[in-house]
């Protein structure tokens, strides 16, 4: 069984004095890189804990998933003893973006089922999950054809297809990242009892903006707060200071209300 530990990467010093954590999913073919700039950004008050898939970082030797809501089961039973940690409980957030949202949501379902559900969760860059379903099935490509669909979506940069040894350790997790948002297939069931907030670039075209509006679906709770940055679907570096401070603004909201709902 795998350890705990081994799906998120951690700050040694924010867990003592924190007041919310926000789990955070990668993309496809994402590891926990991209958000680990903002353990210090936000540190102290908010415990920002990248969630480290199989195929990637430290797990490199761990073959990927490919099925989303089996990598979701996994996921929940991994964070379970993070998140529950009596000795410091305290309230904790999801961010997903793009692949990452739909498997946040997943995630928050299995654990609102166990009556542990998020204070909030944050969207960005994705349809909603009953939207979510991909008309393309770039997965079933030959290595060629996927990388190169792979590069004119954004999600990686074409200098990387220059260095063989680099595109050997990405493809299987591209591939099989890309074999789970492309079978994916969202079941109707009870929305959450929890906030959601939606976050977009405001010149992002790889979702409809009136899909965006149905996140509001997922949730008992109303308002959804929708939020829009300057930039396209991998907004999330370029719009880095207003993306954090609006997440500082959205999670401060979760860990005020938190002693109202029992935390």
């Amino acid at each position: 069984m795998t350890d705990p530990s081994d799906w998120v990467a951690r700050s040694s010093t924010a867990r003592e004095v924190c007041r919310v954590r926000l789990v955070c999913f990668p993309q496809a073919g994402g590891g926990t890189f991209a958000y680990r700039p903002w353990m210090a950004m936000l540190a102290p008050d908010i415990d920002v804990l990248p969630v480290a898939l199989p195929g990637r970082d430290h797990r490199y030797n761990e073959p990927p998933y490919t099925d989303l809501a089996q990598l979701a089961r996994a996921v929940a039973e991994g964070l379970r003893p993070t998140l529950l940690d009596r000795e410091h409980h305290v309230p904790y957030a999801f961010f997903g973006h793009s692949l990452g949202a739909v498997l946040a949501y997943e995630t928050a379902r299995i654990l609102s089922d166990a009556h542990h559900p998020p204070a909030l969760l944050i969207a960005s860059g994705s349809a909603p999950p009953h939207r979510a379903a991909a008309t393309r099935t770039h997965h079933t490509l030959p290595d060629d054809e996927f990388l190169a669909e792979v590069v004119g979506l954004g999600g990686v940069p074409r200098a990387v297809l220059d260095e063989p040894e680099l595109v050997q350790v990405m493809l299987p997790v591209l591939r099989a990242d890309f074999t789970a948002a492309e079978t994916y297939a969202h079941t109707a069931g009870p929305p959450l009892d929890c906030p959601v907030a939606v976050y977009t670039g405001d010149r992002d075209t790889s979702v409809p903006r009136a899909h965006l509006t149905e996140w509001d679906q997922v949730t008992n709770i109303r308002p959804v707060r929708h939020r829009s940055f300057a930039g396209d679907h991998f907004y999330l570096d370029d719009a880095r200071r207003p993306l954090l401070r609006a997440l500082r603004d959205d999670l401060q909201a979760v860990a005020e209300a938190a002693p109202a709902a029992g935390r």
